[in-house]
Order: structure tokens, then sequence, then C-alpha cells
């Protein structure tokens, strides 16, 4: 694929201003600013085979269930599941996870008493969502329309739509095809106008190119839900997961660290890499910490209600 329209506006990237460029496995790639909309994307005018990035050792499934990784994951999850059973009080909740990758947040939303479903396109990732969960995973590529055969509650959709070439259009099909009325929905993607992105710069975790396409920024998505119809009820900046590492990522660029955090603690737990990061953890949740209260957090996650038509 190429990737020389921005994603929001679909205006083509003839003028444009580069913020950083990036070079991976002979490819270069350009972080740029759309002149039309603001929105900044990775352009590239190259055919790239995209799927070879999906299958590397980063996006490999490894069954961690006893790990400390899943342990801080379900330490992210569960606020999010109490704030939907807080809201939906009265109601038994049907949840559609759309990119539910291996089905980690859904197995914890079900044993909270939801009744859940999900959406991942991922094979291997389905395959041990069903497995080791037994949760039920659509994995056919979604465009436009009905999913299940039934509408839901709350939907989420957790770091997929930096992933997608018209994340909005498909955004809009999910919600109007999918959700309830005042359903809620619940979005978190990488923030790139976080401090540890500014800090980074090129060499930002979450930058993560040619994967992730878009890079967003609060106020583009905001702007956005609103106008498909959505109040906003919350804003969260602050992850125990991919906004600490992201930032132990970012302190360590500003000393030449030019790697991959994440893949690097999939691949190998070396006890000098594992030291690295317990003496960099108390900084990161302090800088973390700070950020997220200024609304400069590594990721974002909003909270969103569908009006009443």
């Amino acid at each position: 694929m190429k990737n020389i329209h921005c994603p929001l506006c679909r205006q083509l990237a003839e003028a444009r201003t580069t913020k950083f460029i990036l070079e991976r496995d002979s490819h270069q790639f350009e972080v740029i600013e759309c002149k039309s909309c603001h929105h900044h994307f990775t352009y590239f005018n190259q055919e790239v085979a995209i799927s070879i990035y999906y299958d590397e050792k980063d996006y490999q499934v490894r069954d961690n269930r006893k790990s400390v990784f899943h342990q801080i994951q379900e330490l992210e999850y569960q606020p999010i599941i109490n704030y939907l059973k807080q809201k939906k009080s009265n109601q038994t909740i049907n949840l559609l996870d759309f990119g539910a990758g291996k089905g980690l947040f859904l197995n914890l939303a079900k044993q909270h008493g939801l009744e859940v479903k999900g959406v991942e396109t991922s094979a291997p990732r389905a395959a041990y969502a069903k497995n080791y969960f037994g949760l039920t995973i659509n994995s056919s590529y979604y465009s436009k329309g009905n999913i299940f055969g039934q509408s839901f509650e709350a939907i989420t959709i957790f770091h997929v739509l930096e992933h997608l070439e018209k994340p909005f259009e498909l955004l809009h099909h999910l919600v109007e095809e999918n959700l309830t009325a005042e359903g809620l929905l619940i979005i978190e993607v990488p923030n790139f106008e976080s401090w540890q992105s500014k800090w980074a710069g090129k060499y930002w975790l979450h930058l993560d190119v040619p994967r992730h396409l878009s890079h967003f920024s609060p106020i583009t998505l905001e702007n956005h839900l609103k106008e498909i119809g959505f109040s906003i009820l919350k804003k969260d900046y602050f992850s125990w997961h991919l906004g600490i590492i992201g930032m132990i990522q970012s302190i360590w660029s500003w000393f030449g660290y030019r790697g991959f955090l994440i893949g690097e603690l999939k691949e190998r737990k070396q006890l000098s890499l594992l030291f690295k990061i317990g003496l960099t953890l108390p900084f990161a949740i302090f800088l973390e910490g700070l950020a997220s209260l200024v609304g400069r957090g590594g990721i974002m996650r909003f909270y969103a209600q569908k009006k009443a038509v």
C-alpha cells in the first residue's frame, strides 16, 4: 500500500510540512501535518507491504496470563469496567470490543458480569481469545454494517484507530450500526501532543511507523466525536501500561536509546534490561503522572455517549 492521502480529510499530501523522517527496512516514512485539517499522519509514496510489520516479534502471540504484564493490563482495565457498570447500573451490559486482541479486556469484563463479544482480524490473536477464554470473536474485516445482528450498550476500541487508512469513516459506521441510542463509546489512542512525544521526537515509542498511520491530538479526536453526535463524558491521560512504557523509552531516548522497548520486553527479559527499567520507573511514573494532569499523558482515553435522536 501507499499512504499519500490524509486519513481524516482525504486530501492528497502534495505540499506538506514534514515533522519527522524515519527509515525502516530501506523505506522512508515521513510524519507530516495535513495542510487542510492539520492532522498528523505517516506519509509514504512507495509501495509497502504493511502486513509484514504485523508478523514480526512485536506482534507475536505469547501466553502471558501469569505475567506481571498481564496483571498491569488488568489494573488498567478494571476502572473502565467499573465505569461501565456504574453508568449502566440498572441493566445487563452488552459490550463489543473492536480490536479485541487476545481478549484480555473482554475476559475480565465477562468475569464481572458483562455480556461480551469482540472483533479481531488477526487470526492468531482471535484464536487465543477463543481457545483460552472461550470468547465470541468475529475475525472478518470490517468496513460497515451490523456485526453480530444486535446492538450493544457499549463499544470499546483501544489502539485501533491509529492503524487504519480511514479511521473516522470506520468509526462512524461502527457506532451508527452497532451502538444503541445513548450507548457508551470508549476510545483509546496515543496522544501526539503528549510530553513524551515532544521530548522523544522521532524516537517516541508510539510513533511506531509504518504501523501507525495516524497521530491524533486530543482536539482532533474530541471534535470528531462531537461531529458524529457524541457528548464527551470523561477524559483520561494516564496509563500504567502504555503510558509508563512510553515515558521510559522517551527518557532513555535522551541518552541515545534507539530501540523499541515493547519489542524488547516481549523478546527478552535480561536482568540488565529489567534493572534499567527499575532505575527509570520512579522518574517515569512521576513525569507521566504530572503530564496526565494537564492532558499531556502518552495516551488519551475518551469516554463518550451517543446523543439521543
